[in-house]
């Protein structure tokens, strides 16, 4: 296969092999796959793990909340700066 490069990617290129980011133009291939690869990774991620709608984000952040325990809230002086650090008296 032969690829084309328009003069912008080649003097990127270039500047990337002087930089020592890469060590050939070849490499270039390398890095597209890769960044290709961590992109489909991400879409089949979010085909498992699919983005919410804030509607559907608030019903599950609410879902979960319903499930701890219903506790007494803390008393005020439990928030106390002296009670939160009683070695700095």
């Amino acid at each position: 296969m032969t690829v084309q490069l328009k003069p912008e990617q080649e003097q990127i290129i270039g500047q990337a092999i002087q930089a020592g980011l890469i060590a050939n133009a070849n490499d270039v291939v390398d890095a597209g796959i890769d960044a290709i690869r961590r992109r489909l990774q991400l879409r089949e991620s979010e085909t498992v793990h699919p983005v919410l709608s804030a509607e559907q984000w608030e019903h599950e952040f609410d879902s979960w909340i319903k499930e701890f325990p219903n506790t007494a809230p803390l008393p005020d002086e439990a928030l106390s700066r002296e009670n939160l650090y009683p070695d700095r008296a």
